[in-house]
């Protein structure tokens, strides 16, 4: 009987081998001498934090299935290559708030937990990164995108593409829409504050201006005034001669756009220029549902909302994921289920090889197993902060066909060429 380091190595080279699931996930790990290790038994206990309820549930949804289809993969490949060890997943709702998120983290750890897949929210990743570095606790994030958290060494890893690189995608989607003036309405966190950053400056590098930024607290709930700050950036803007044609409006928001849509179609001028949206807005089902949604979903489409997330390659395990979610929540997934999935694996197959269950040496092997490895969301590269190098994006919008709305790609932002390619049909 092979010893347990052996026996690890063994399954990395089988799965390369494709007698694993068969979904095309793909990673190698060289046979190369390895120390003896402790050896995994039982059930590994990993634990995930999702936002279920409050401004991200959508995304919560999507990607606490897609952890669940992983963990269902990881232990048929497990059992399939004669393990003695399982993973098992401890879910926790962190209910889209940071403090909350701090709470369920503290929680899972004092359960033993010291790898954990979340949280999903930046500002809840930097709420809980002290904790996290002082006790030894790994966390990968499958949505955090804030460029303030690229932090070398640091205990946190992300699969998804950070702002630095989408607010340019946005800029260039922005200004090839032919919008010479924008007005920028961001959440004020992290997250927000660093996105409206990233595109101002982008916009303005392409000859842009923005006419104002207006940020709003993460707790508001009332929107008139912030819209009515949107109007009369917008009649500013027209008041020194700017046509509608050229006036966009930007909004950093999550499912407060659904809100801002609302009290916004009240201002006919703010029907007429085009808005733009990001990640946090992509993919909303509401803004394609005329039945329950119609004012959200019209002002939508009056304003040919465009919205960006990171873009993927259509791998046999993204349909594979792809497939399983639709079937499970009867809808589309959104974008980061697919390294939600991703981040199950990459550890499953790091613990594979490290042989116990010490997070810090996961930490040390998981960029190089991220490396190798293709799955859901193509190829994880990550750079020295453990982030996502580099990404092309999709330009998203709820578009009207035959009597109903649904969510479609309408363009494609090439980060190597900086440059935007529209979809026939689909220009600006």
């Amino acid at each position: 009987m092979l010893g347990k380091t052996s026996s690890a190595i063994l399954m990395i080279v089988l799965f390369l081998a494709g007698l694993g699931i068969g979904y095309g996930v793909n990673v190698f790990v060289p046979l190369a001498p390895a120390p003896a290790t402790k050896g995994l038994t039982g059930k590994i206990q990993i634990g995930a934090l999702e936002d279920r309820s409050g401004a991200l549930t959508t995304y919560g949804e999507d990607i606490k299935t897609a952890y669940e289809i992983a963990e269902e993969d990881v232990n048929a490949f497990l059992k399939k290559m004669g393990a003695e060890w399982t993973i098992e997943l401890l879910h926790e709702d962190t209910e889209s708030t940071p403090d909350v998120a701090l709470e369920k983290f503290e929680s899972l750890v004092g359960k033993g937990v010291k790898i954990i897949l979340g949280p999903m929210m930046s500002p809840a990743c930097a709420q809980v990164k002290e904790y996290a570095q002082s006790n030894d606790v790994l966390y990968i994030s499958p949505s955090s995108t804030a460029v303030e958290l690229k932090i070398p060494g640091d205990n946190l890893f992300r699969f998804c593409a950070i702002d630095d690189l989408q607010g340019p995608a946005i800029a260039s989607a922005v200004y090839s829409s032919g919008i010479t003036r924008l007005v920028s309405v961001y959440i004020d966190n992290d997250w927000g504050a660093g996105l409206d950053e990233s595109a101002a400056d982008k916009f303005e590098s392409l000859g842009g201006i923005v006419v104002e930024h207006i940020p709003f607290a993460p707790e508001t709930i009332e929107f008139a005034p912030v819209v009515e700050k949107i109007n009369s950036a917008v009649q500013k803007a027209l008041d020194s001669g700017v046509p509608l044609e050229k006036i966009g409006v930007f909004a950093v928001t999550y499912r407060q756009i659904l809100t801002i849509f609302t009290v916004a179609s009240k201002y006919p001028n703010l029907s007429k220029v085009r808005w733009f949206g990001t990640d946090g807005t992509v993919m909303i089902p509401e803004l394609a549902d005329f039945k329950e949604h119609p004012t959200e979903t019209r002002f939508a489409l009056d304003t040919k909302f465009t919205s960006t997330m990171f873009k993927i390659p259509m791998t046999r395990a993204y349909k594979h994921v792809h497939d399983e979610i639709v079937k499970r929540l009867g809808r589309e997934p959104t974008i980061y289920a697919y390294d939600a999935y991703d981040s199950v694996w990459v550890v499953a197959l790091s613990l594979a090889v490290v042989g116990e269950y010490d997070a810090m040496k996961v930490k040390e092997i998981l960029p190089k197993i991220a490396d190798i490895y293709i799955g859901a969301s193509g190829d994880i590269f990550l750079d020295e902060n453990g982030d996502l190098a580099i990404a092309d994006y999709s330009l998203w919008r709820p578009v009207e066909t035959d009597g109903s709305v649904e969510w479609k790609e309408v363009g494609i932002y090439y980060a190597s060429a900086d440059k935007i390619e529209w979809m026939k049909g689909y220009g600006p």
